[in-house]
């Protein structure tokens, strides 16, 4: 708990009464939720993807769009990627116990983590601690300024934890800010389109052009997941390009039943993952 408090810290000794204060009051500093993954063939949930919330007397809820670009390049950002990762190894675990089956829970990470020298003897380290039987089901995101990185060390940092059996995926692909052409020498297991591209999947005008970026990602190769799915054309287009899945958006329109877009890990673990007989 005391590296969670310093990292709500810029200024330790106020702060400290800030979080106290939370702390006292029954709520947590930190809260993960859920996001949904379903197959984009048979609409379904399969994995999930995480968000990190911060609970503050002060700030109040505070969702990660807010804090991960300042957090990111400190090493706060590092420390509050290692909770994400527990937390994540933890909601795995749960899903076990429940009964649940899902491919991969991701943890939000920093770029900077891909860079770490000794990445491979901390997380090896991290699974010893938790006791964690399934690194197959753990998944660090990355943010797309991973591509910006030193190609050879994020290189060296995807392949370790390709040795420890856990995976890695990129979001933003296909923001304006991400060098596609940078995957072909980070060989991260999956990547999130990004929503504006997922929401094309299906234009008339630029649906070829899209096809066309998804067929050069699944070549790579790595498994593609849209973000924001807008529609029931839009996650067959998906399918049809041998996308994994799909995230849908806030303004999906179509047939499917979702659940809650940032659902605690009591809603996600009661989800259902077969078809109703």
């Amino acid at each position: 708990m005391e590296e969670l408090l310093e990292f709500q810290s810029s200024n330790p000794d106020p702060e400290e009464g800030y979080v106290g204060e939370t702390l006292r009051s029954g709520v947590k500093p930190l809260e993960m939720r859920f996001s949904q993954i379903n197959s984009a063939y048979r609409r379904l949930p399969i994995a999930y993807r995480s968000f990190t919330y911060m609970n503050s007397v002060i700030e109040g809820v505070v969702p990660p769009e807010k804090y991960a670009y300042a957090a990111d390049g400190t090493d706060r950002g590092l420390r509050l990627a290692k909770w994400n990762i527990q937390e994540a190894m933890r909601a795995v675990d749960k899903m076990h116990e429940s009964g649940r089956n899902v491919q991969f829970i991701t943890a939000r990470c920093p770029a900077k983590l891909a860079m770490e020298p000794d990445l491979y003897e901390k997380m090896k380290a991290l699974l010893e601690k938790e006791r964690f039987a399934h690194p197959e089901q753990l998944c660090l995101e990355f943010p797309q300024s991973l591509l910006f990185e030193e190609e050879e060390q994020v290189r060296a940092g995807i392949l370790a934890m390709k040795l420890l059996k856990i995976k890695t995926m990129m979001s933003g692909c296909g923001e304006e800010d991400c060098p596609l052409a940078n995957l072909i020498n980070v060989p991260v297991d999956m990547v999130l389109l990004a929503p504006r591209l997922t929401a094309l999947a299906d234009s008339r005008d630029k649906g070829n052009a899209v096809s066309a970026l998804l067929a050069f990602l699944r070549m790579l190769p790595v498994d593609v997941i849209g973000d924001g799915a807008m529609t029931d054309d839009g996650i067959r287009a998906l399918s049809r390009a041998d996308c994994m899945g799909y995230i849908p958006s806030p303004a999906y329109g179509g047939t499917v039943i979702h659940g809650n877009l940032r659902m605690t890990l009591e809603e996600a673990v009661t989800q259902r993952e077969e078809e109703e007989m």
